[in-house]
């Protein structure tokens, strides 16, 4: 089990594992080389404001959830997370796939899947689910920061282009 890892233990408390601070620092590393990618979104201010917060409080409120282990968090993250590595992987494969950027994301994403089912056996994690959820709080505010922080790059990212560029024509001809 992955119980060794930044954050000691208090009595009863496992420390956090690894394996969370790998899913923390990955999904960053992942959002940074999204936002290398596709740039920052500059159509309006105010969508940009409104993406930056309301990915901030997703992103976080879904991570807590996950360093928790609350069961519809953690299956949330872990979906999103697989069809994210699905997609990178299509792209990858794709002929437009071909630069080291779309690899480099691809490796990003393997790594987070793989340190979250780690983290899924930890001493941690199995602690967290013998708890209630009101029986207190675990001392996770620092990755739930960097949660925040990956949130927020998500919104400031610029949407991808789908790269289609087919008008909508409504009414008879």
């Amino acid at each position: 089990m992955d119980v060794e890892g930044a954050g000691g233990g208090s009595g009863g408390t496992p420390p956090l594992p690894r394996s969370i601070w790998v899913v923390a620092w990955g999904s960053l590393a992942s959002q940074v080389l999204l936002l290398a990618d596709r740039g920052v979104a500059f159509d309006s201010w105010a969508g940009v404001v409104l993406s930056v917060c309301f990915g901030a409080l997703l992103v976080g409120y879904v991570s807590a959830g996950v360093v928790r282990a609350r069961p519809v968090r953690f299956v949330l993250a872990c979906v999103v997370m697989v069809l994210g590595a699905l997609s990178e992987l299509v792209s990858v494969l794709s002929a437009s796939g071909q630069d080291a950027l779309d690899v480099l994301t691809l490796l990003a994403s393997v790594t987070v899947l793989g340190a979250l089912v780690v983290f899924r056996g930890s001493d941690w994690f199995l602690w967290q689910r013998t708890r209630s959820p009101d029986s207190g709080r675990a001392p996770i505010g620092p990755l739930v920061a960097v949660a925040v922080l990956v949130g927020v790059l998500g919104g400031v990212a610029a949407p991808q282009d789908g790269g289609l560029d087919a008008p909508v024509r409504v009414g008879a001809r």
